[in-house]
Parts: C-alpha cells; structure tokens; sequence
C-alpha cells in the first residue's frame, strides 16, 4: 500500500479500524486543516492504540489548532509519560506550558529535558539560563571556585544578582541568532519567546514566518508589541 496515497489509506482505514498506520491518514487530514477528520481518525486509532506516540502528538496538534491549549498539554504529558524521547513532543509541550503560564519550576524541568535530547536547542539553553541563572554546559564552575576567602563572597552573589532579575537581563542575553527552521516557526513560539523576555529571537521568528507566507497583519502586531517591550525594559 502507498502510504502517501490518500484514498488508498481511506480504503484501508475504513475496513481496519484497528491499523496502527492511523497516524498517517490523520496527518494528511492535518496537513489540509481538516480539523475534525483528523480528530476522528486519531479518535477511533486510540481507542485500539491508547499510548501510540504518533497518534497522540497529531491529536495535540489538532487540539493547539483549535485553541484548546489545556487539552493539547494533557495529551502531550501523556505521550510523553509513555515516550521521553519524542523531541517534537517534549519541545511541544513545553511551549504550550510556557504559554499557559505554568509554574517556573515546572517550565523549567521540561526545558531541561528539552535540552538532554537536543543540547545545542537555543530557546531551552536561553530559559534555563535565565531562570537558573547559568548556562547548563557550565554548572556551577563560576560561582564555586571564588568562595575560598571570606570576603569576596557576598560581591559575588551580589554581581550574580544584577545580572538576573530585572527585565533588562535577559534583554541582553539573546544577541546571537535563534536561527528557527520554518518548520518550527510558529505564532506560540513567538509567544514563548516574548513571554520570556527573547525578544530578538522573537523578531528572528517572525521573520521565518513572514518568510513562511504567514499573515502580515498579525506579523506586524505582534512587532509592534515586542517593540514596546523592548523600550519598556531599556526604561527600566
């Protein structure tokens, strides 16, 4: 059977409800924003395959699609309760997480785990950066080999603390290039990047997507918005 052959899949799905190919027609349905076929096709595939990783990562897919970002997330952890190194999920989840405005904490374990299956992935380098305050490749060798004299001490957590807290830090922090493949290139992850202080990055991404075709108005808007940010934090 041609798997890329739509009618074919079709044919085949509607005589064997039970197929673990499910995943593959859900997907074409996706691929042409047919929401609501693809959520049946995934609906009817999961109730014989529960934990099947590719079947669940499509059904968050069309959750996130249709703004149900609470949903999407219940899915994703479920997937990745079953499958820790599906990279497209984890990095999933951990945008619409970010999204939501979950726990930091939270956020930042699952940017953790982002980084374990991909170190070089720049948005989790940068958030567990800022939220830790060091760079993950670099544990703790900065801030460990001064304490030897007594007094030196508190100037060293005091510099620590002028770098992090304020918005204008992470500001600085993002000059080399996010460098987003389009296919990564999204409005939530615009939104990732902007809710936690990347604002050129977040530009970096809506170039990709204005490259992508994607509309111009929300491009601008969202611009416009980061635009402001980023004066505010100079203000400040």
């Amino acid at each position: 059977m041609n798997l890329n052959n739509q009618i074919e899949l079709e044919l085949y799905f509607a005589d064997h409800f039970d197929t673990i190919l499910f995943p593959v027609l859900a997907e074409i349905y996706l691929e042409q924003n047919d929401l609501r076929r693809a959520r049946k096709v995934c609906d009817i595939g999961l109730k014989h395959h529960s934990n099947d990783s590719a079947g669940l990562f499509v059904l968050a897919q069309v959750e996130q699609s249709e703004g149900n970002l609470k949903e999407a997330e219940k899915i994703l952890e479920q997937l990745s309760l079953h499958d820790r190194s599906h990279f497209a999920a984890i990095e999933m989840l951990c945008e619409i997480q970010t999204v939501l405005g979950r726990a930091q904490n939270r956020l930042l374990k699952s940017w953790k785990h982002v980084l374990r299956l991909d170190p070089n992935h720049k948005t989790a380098k940068d958030f567990v950066k800022k939220v830790s305050g060091k760079d993950e490749d670099k544990p703790s060798k900065t801030y460990t080999k001064t304490p030897s004299p007594v007094k030196p001490k508190p100037e060293v957590s005091k510099d620590f603390v002028k770098e992090s807290p304020t918005p204008i830090a992470p500001f600085s922090e993002v000059s080399d290039p996010l460098k987003v493949s389009s296919r990564l290139a999204t409005f939530t992850l615009v939104s990732v990047l902007k809710n936690q202080g990347l604002f050129s990055q977040a530009l970096e991404v809506l170039d990709a997507l204005e490259e992508k075709g994607e509309s111009l108005e929300s491009i601008s808007l969202e611009r416009e918005t980061i635009q402001t940010l980023i004066d505010r934090s100079k203000k400040d």
